[in-house]
């Protein structure tokens, strides 16, 4: 009788523990956000790498698994972070650039009026040159259109690098003032991104 009773709980104790005990398949999964020990240890899960290291986007993150997808979307964040810390004072560049604006458009506007006073000083030359009958007046006044043709080919030269500054210039004026609009937007999409890469259980 002793011995029936011992071989009954014997038994027992042998189903409680095959109901109670984890199998080895049920350990945790290696995901997103589940913890680990060793800091830049890596592993691949059903396809996908992980490596072991802080979420620098979690607060006093500690180590845990992340994807190297959710890696990627972290540096991304990071540096559109950075961008937007590292834009110096928009209206202080904007300031810059319009006193530079405002040279170069002054420059411009004087060039062209130059240019325009240097083709009608050249038809009046040549109009006088081709009436007038004295030789030495002649040759005084080819001399002159020769001086004129020199100097509009320079004002033309310098107009034309003044026209492309000042459309440089307002082209820059432009990125510069939607620049701290768009950095934001960045941080905004790569953070979310982010999130989404590094979600737990991913």
């Amino acid at each position: 009788m002793f011995r029936k009773v011992t071989l009954s709980l014997l038994a027992a104790v042998l189903v409680a523990g095959t109901v109670t005990a984890a199998p080895a398949s049920a350990a945790t999964k290696i995901s997103n956000g589940v913890a680990c020990s060793k800091v830049n240890a890596t592993t691949k899960v059903s396809g996908y790498s992980y490596k072991c290291a802080k979420n620098t986007m979690v607060k006093n993150s500690k180590l845990t698994w992340l994807s190297v997808e959710c890696l990627t979307a972290i540096k991304g964040y990071d540096a559109a972070v950075k961008a937007k810390k590292d834009l110096a004072d928009v209206s202080v560049q904007l300031a810059e650039l319009d006193v530079q604006l405002t040279a170069a458009t002054t420059a411009l506007t004087s060039t062209t009026v130059a240019l325009d006073n240097a083709k009608l000083q050249i038809n009046k030359s040549r109009t006088t040159m081709n009436l007038t009958t004295i030789p030495a007046e002649k040759q005084k006044l080819s001399e002159a259109v020769t001086k004129l043709a020199n100097a509009i080919l320079v004002l033309t030269t310098s107009r034309a690098k003044l026209d492309s500054q000042v459309k440089d210039l307002i082209q820059k004026k432009a990125l510069l003032a939607s620049a701290p609009a768009q950095l934001t937007s960045n941080v905004t999409d790569t953070k979310a991104s982010a999130n989404l890469l590094c979600a737990k259980g991913f």
